[in-house]
């Protein structure tokens, strides 16, 4: 996934400050300043005056069997290793505006990677599997 929807969107500065960066450009006549075009923001989660959504819900979790699952109304989310399945539905219904029928919490476990002579471990996580009611959608999961 290119972003993440889970990041909090960092405040940016007004043009005429004195900290902002301007890329310069010398010409035959005179030093001509050109500011950054306006690029678009990163969607951000809808989240109003708390940010507990950012203390349960890390990201959507992207995989083939994930992807399958969009077609059965069902989400995959990693989530926090403390989060249980009241937060999480709480949290999902309350960013989405959405109807969840069950939550489904699974502990993945550290994996073994190997490169070259190194040894070392994929880190374990905790992932949920959230059910939505009949004719619900998440859009920003929906490649």
């Amino acid at each position: 996934m290119a972003f993440n929807l889970f990041k909090k969107a960092r405040p940016r500065q007004a043009e005429g400050e004195a900290g902002e960066d301007k890329k310069k450009r010398p010409s035959k006549k005179e030093d001509v300043t050109i500011t950054e075009e306006k690029k678009e923001a990163t969607p951000v989660l809808p989240i109003g005056s708390s940010s507990e959504a950012y203390r349960v819900l890390k990201s959507f979790y992207i995989s083939e069997k994930a992807s399958l699952l969009n077609g059965f109304n069902q989400y995959v989310f990693k989530v926090f290793r403390n989060a249980n399945k009241s937060q999480i539905r709480k949290q999902v219904e309350k960013l989405f505006n959405v109807k969840v029928k069950n939550v489904k919490v699974l502990n993945m476990p550290r994996k073994r990677r190997d490169l070259g002579q190194h040894q070392g471990f994929r880190s374990e996580f905790k992932k949920a599997i959230v059910v939505l009611e009949k004719g619900q959608t998440i859009e920003q999961a929906k490649p």
